[in-house]
């Protein structure tokens, strides 16, 4: 089922999707996420979108917030700053850039844990 994503999802077989991307996902999951408010049904010209690639070689990375595109594991410190606060991630007291990442991809990660992924 096409769905139009209005969060970020950060998903081992899909990646990470952005809001705004149409993908494509089994009925049972799309009726979950639309549900919990993480998608809506995409149709209409959303529909004629491009679909998420299913290879992780052709995914969109992770807007680094200034402009530029850029997965996670590549981000400046104040893209990280920036990408955090954007997601509303708490860094508490971290400033080294490695502390940081991890936080990021930590909590990255127990998001998808807690959408049942």
């Amino acid at each position: 089922m096409l769905v139009e994503m209005q969060r970020l999802m950060a998903n081992p077989r899909l990646g990470t999707v952005q809001p705004g991307q149409i993908i494509d996902l089994s009925a049972a999951e799309a009726h979950r996420r639309i549900a919990a408010g993480d998608c809506k049904p995409a149709n209409g010209p959303a529909a004629e979108q491009p679909r998420h690639p299913a290879d992780p070689a052709e995914r969109e990375p992770v807007t680094g917030g200034q402009g530029d595109e850029v997965p996670v594991e590549k981000m400046t410190v104040d893209q990280l700053k920036t990408y955090a606060a954007q997601e509303e991630i708490d860094l508490g007291d971290a400033t080294r850039k490695d502390d940081i990442r991890a936080l990021v991809l930590a909590e990255l990660e127990r998001r998808r844990d807690a959408d049942g992924d």
